[in-house]
């Protein structure tokens, strides 16, 4: 393993366990150094060993790419926990699944890294949000984030103001053609 996978196992110790240390096939060591690997290339523009990564690279270098890769590796590990059953209770006929949530902890620690990160290459001289796709941009609800993709649904218009905006338009448009 190399240096960047030792510094993801720091931060999020419990999902590198069960996802990587796991000997099922769901995510191994090959996918994790597949993320550091596109995370060294797109800040660096080349790609070095895993075995060379201690070498090549300097410890604010290490854990900068150690961060970003964390930051790649918490969508999967979302995933991962959201799909592993707690526990099923059983009344009657009835049957009923629970899931572990490690999403808001996750997302926790998420933010607390993109923090770090951003500092860090700040120190180094490294703009980490220069390099697309290095900060993934994904949600599972936005809390205030500011990083959704798509607008959040909640904020869509109502079946109703959609009608009467699209009334407006036609209107517009039947003007326009006369």
């Amino acid at each position: 393993m190399g240096a960047i996978a030792n510094i993801v196992k720091q931060y999020v110790p419990t999902s590198f366990a069960a996802l990587v240390g796991a000997t099922n096939s769901y995510y191994g060591p090959e996918e994790l150094q597949s993320l550091a690997d596109y995370v060294k290339f797109r800040l660096f523009n080349t790609v070095v060993a895993e075995a060379s990564e201690a070498v090549i690279y300097d410890i604010q270098e290490q854990r900068l790419l150690g961060i970003l890769t964390t930051l790649q590796f918490i969508p999967a590990a979302i995933d991962y926990w959201s799909d592993q059953l707690s526990s099923t209770t059983t009344t009657g006929t009835n049957e009923s699944d629970s899931f572990f949530d490690h999403r808001p902890d996750l997302w926790k620690i998420f933010d607390r890294l993109t923090a770090e990160a951003s500092a860090l290459g700040t120190e180094i001289g490294i703009n980490i949000y220069a390099a697309r796709g290095v900060v993934p941009r994904v949600s599972y609800g936005d809390n205030g984030r500011n990083i959704l993709i798509t607008e959040d649904p909640q904020n869509w218009l109502a079946m109703d103001d959609r009608n009467a905006q699209q009334e407006d338009t036609s209107l517009i448009w039947s003007n326009v053609v006369q």
